[in-house]
């Protein structure tokens, strides 16, 4: 055998092995761009785990006559958790959850869960639903058949995608550092685009807002429009908070102000520290979710008349069960560590802003103004910070306005 010959048998061979790892890595990135179905099951053994852990809580004590002074009301809490392990069925939430159609993805190493539930109609409109914390994909849960099926045809229809942020829920702790606000953007722009959606609406509050403003500044041609339900924007120049009216320094400052941001604060700086008693104890993380529900709702004095007992239960177990307490307040930190703080630049994406009186902070009109393109602006007579839990009905009707104003624009341009 020649040199030549021998050195064109080394060629090849080294082409083949080429091809074939090439092969091999194009098999492994359609394995990880796969949808998958999903559905909801839970062992047996983590629900008796569960149950057995508020059994045995070792409860701290409480001052006499205080409620919610110093924080989650013993009284409250002892009541739900006792309804928790007695009389709370899982397995029912689990039916009602899988009535949706659930897929699950991975996208950036991470897995990503959704729901996907198409219209039957040809015009339909997609949207995505996008969740804060605490709250999750049961927010959304009496928006979905109203928007993908509308009983009038004139009424605008959608294809709604409801994911669990990563390293909420179903799509379990991130594995990795810096999932902040712009790497989860990046993921969900994926997510839709993998679905075969060339253009899409985005709804969000809570970090679900945060996000899906970041989704149309990296994809402005592919999102159509943004509903949020929170808005929160820097004073836009050093004498702007001096020219504030009582009335609104009270809407952008109270929350912090007044000490009741003070999670906030802790779980930005020490999400690691927190997560180890919210992880082991499911009393103390169902009391640390029940402060929020109390504050963050438009109740009269109880959380529970805003928000249906087992909702909120089932808001509580579906963090426990996923093991994703202590990732998902960790997503505090990660915006500090890994997010941009500059200050935004104007957003020309259309904006419905829907003000729900209740909402925790609320910048003035005109400093919303400069950064966003606000097309519609509608003041909610009810409902707080998980507006679509708490008002589904005006929640949905104003989606169905706004989208329906930009079908408007398209159609006349």
């Amino acid at each position: 055998m020649t040199l030549k010959t021998r050195t064109m048998i080394a060629l090849a061979g080294a082409l083949l092995s080429f091809v074939a790892v090439e092969c091999v890595h194009g098999q492994e990135a359609a394995q990880s761009a796969e949808i998958k179905p999903f559905k909801i099951h839970v062992p047996d053994s983590m629900l008796t785990d569960l149950r057995r852990r508020l059994t045995e809580t070792r409860w701290p004590d409480q001052l006499p006559g205080t409620t919610w002074e110093y924080g989650a009301d013993s009284g409250k809490v002892r009541e739900l958790a006792d309804y928790w392990r007695d009389s709370y069925d899982w397995r029912a939430q689990e039916r009602r959850i899988n009535r949706f159609n659930q897929f699950t993805t991975e996208i950036d190493g991470q897995t990503i869960y959704f729901i996907h539930e198409r219209s039957p109609r040809a015009d339909a409109t997609p949207l995505m639903l996008i969740h804060g914390w605490p709250g999750s994909i049961l927010e959304f849960f009496a928006l979905i058949d109203p928007l993908t099926h509308p009983k009038d045809s004139s009424t605008p229809a959608f294809d709604v995608v409801v994911p669990s942020l990563p390293g909420f829920g179903f799509s379990g702790p991130t594995k990795s550092r810096g999932w902040g606000v712009q790497r989860m953007a990046k993921a969900l722009n994926t997510l839709m685009d993998r679905l075969g959606y060339l253009s899409y609406g985005i709804q969000g509050g809570d970090w679900g807002s945060t996000v899906a403003e970041e989704m149309a500044r990296q994809a402005p041609t592919q999102v159509l429009g943004l509903h949020l339900n929170l808005i929160a924007v820097p004073p836009p120049g050093a004498e702007a908070m001096k020219e504030l009216t009582a009335d609104e320094r009270r809407h952008y400052t109270s929350w912090w102000d007044e000490g009741r941001s003070t999670f906030f604060n802790l779980q930005s700086s020490e999400p690691q520290t927190v997560a180890y008693a919210l992880t082991d104890s499911p009393a103390g993380w169902m009391a640390w979710l029940a402060e929020r529900f109390q504050d963050l709702t438009d109740n009269d004095g109880d959380f529970l008349h805003a928000v249906d007992r087992d909702t909120f239960l089932t808001d509580v177990t579906l963090y426990w069960v996923t093991g994703t307490v202590g990732s998902s307040i960790r997503i505090y930190s990660e915006h500090q560590l890994s997010d941009s703080h500059n200050s935004p630049a104007r957003l020309n994406t259309p904006v419905a802003y829907a003000v729900f009186p209740k909402e925790v902070v609320a910048a003035p009109e005109r400093w919303i103004d400069l950064y966003y393109n606000v097309v519609q602006r509608t003041e909610m007579p009810r409902g707080g910070h998980f507006a679509a839990l708490e008002q589904p009905d005006l929640m949905v009707k104003d989606i169905r306005l706004f989208f329906a104003k930009l079908k408007g624009r398209e159609s006349s341009d």
